[in-house]
């Protein structure tokens, strides 16, 4: 093998053993004792702490089918000290009346130029200058909340002067099977395993985007990315420079379902994966540069879980090393390059194991991994269109009629039986 080629493995297997490096610690910490936030049994009992001034922003664009019966779950749960405020963005059905006589407040905004969640919740803030609230939640108009949703990470955002973010889980309505169930398990992963390890070892998350909150005072040292597709984690990693990083609270949190749609399907994990990646390649560099001139360590941390790539795009890209590992020695190289891809791909496929264990066996069964190749391959088109034609406009995800989240069931309950067990 000459030297450049040498070069250009030892790059290949750090490029994927990095990433790798990073989901297998994340997973493992998951695995172990959990701490219990400050939310649930904090040294001074939240319970005996008043209720911030609370706005919860509800953004929804046609949203007519999910927000009478979003609000009638919602509302009831409010503190006196909040209110819900319905962002009715560019709707051409009836949402905005059914949310004024579900309760809410509506906010109506016309900009068909501007369209997309960033923008609405940047048209809410500035309306709310004048008399602003304490903490401000964000929730999306087809989740379901827990009762104590609101309560609690209004006083936890207020209390520690920082972001947090509740659990965010999305379910199947009906028997979850196979890329729907395999969906599941990687949403899993990705809102639940791997946050989850970071708070275990002390270290900020990335904010979702629902089953948020954020207070105010902090929310005046950033600007809102109204027109990036993931202007959430935008959002979270701007508080977390400006000296506020997310915390994770998984005893309370927000559910929605799954699309069944292969269209819907690909709508939304298209914005979701397009906008991680977009925000991979341009805030990983800033995170990590931000971290060495604080002197902070949660900040690099937030760079290296930022550059974990989703799970089956991480699986291809390692399957496609390997694959030139070995043909490499197939015509004569050394094995050293597949033996170290071999090794990494055990460590990640321990770290799933270690993951799926803890956090998944419940809801998810592992048979359902035998549909893991279909899974990947219905998300090829996703990676293609990143390269070759990058989405760049929000696009909303069709909803099934009828459909509505049916509850946590084995959710945000289970979760908090598991740290008992």
């Amino acid at each position: 093998m000459t030297e450049s080629l040498t070069i250009l493995f030892a790059f290949l297997c750090f490029a994927v053993g990095l990433p790798i490096a990073v989901f297998c610690v994340e997973c493992i910490a998951a695995a172990l004792p959990a701490r219990r936030t400050s939310a649930v049994s904090p040294p001074n009992d939240l319970g005996a702490e008043p209720d911030p001034r609370t706005v919860v922003l509800i953004p929804a664009h046609d949203e007519a089918a999910v927000i009478g019966e979003t609000l009638a779950r919602l509302l009831p749960t409010l503190p006196p000290s909040a209110r819900a405020i319905v962002i009715a963005d560019n709707c051409t059905d009836e949402t905005a009346p059914l949310a004024r006589s579900a309760g809410a407040d509506v906010f109506e905004r016309r900009d068909p130029r501007r369209r997309g969640k960033g923008f609405a919740l940047e048209h809410a803030l500035a309306r709310l200058t004048d008399d602003p609230p304490d903490v401000v939640i964000v929730i999306d108009a087809d989740c379901r909340a827990d009762a104590a949703l609101v309560s609690t990470i209004a006083r936890l955002a207020h209390r520690e002067g920082r972001p947090v973010q509740a659990l965010d889980l999305v379910e199947i309505d009906g028997p979850a099977a196979g890329v729907h169930a395999v969906s599941t398990l990687g949403f899993r992963f990705k809102n639940l395993v791997r946050p989850a390890g970071l708070a275990r070892l002390g270290l900020p998350c990335h904010l979702m985007g629902t089953g948020m909150a954020v207070p105010w005072r902090r929310l005046r040292e950033v600007r809102l990315c109204g027109g990036h597709l993931a202007e959430d984690m935008q959002l979270g990693i701007d508080l977390a420079v400006a000296g506020a990083p997310p915390l994770f609270c998984p005893e309370v949190g927000v559910t929605s379902s799954a699309p069944r749609e292969r269209s819907a399907f690909l709508t939304q994990r298209t914005r979701w994966e397009q906008g991680h990646l977009a925000t991979l390649f341009s805030q990983a560099p800033r995170l990590l540069m931000a971290g060495i001139r604080q002197r902070r360590i949660d900040l690099a941390a937030m760079a290296l879980d930022l550059a974990v790539p989703p799970l089956s795009l991480l699986a291809m890209m390692w399957l496609l090393a390997l694959s030139a590992g070995i043909a490499a020695g197939l015509l004569g190289g050394p094995w050293w390059p597949a033996n170290v891809l071999a090794a990494q791909g055990l460590a990640m496929i321990a770290a799933v194991a270690a993951g799926w264990a803890a956090r998944c066996r419940r809801q998810v069964p592992l048979r359902v991994l035998a549909a893991v190749p279909f899974y990947v391959a219905r998300k090829l088109p996703i990676y293609a269109s990143f390269v070759f034609k990058r989405q760049k406009a929000w696009v909303r995800t069709k909803r099934e009629a009828g459909v509505q989240p049916s509850g946590c069931r084995n959710g945000h309950e289970t979760f908090i039986r598991e740290q008992s067990d």
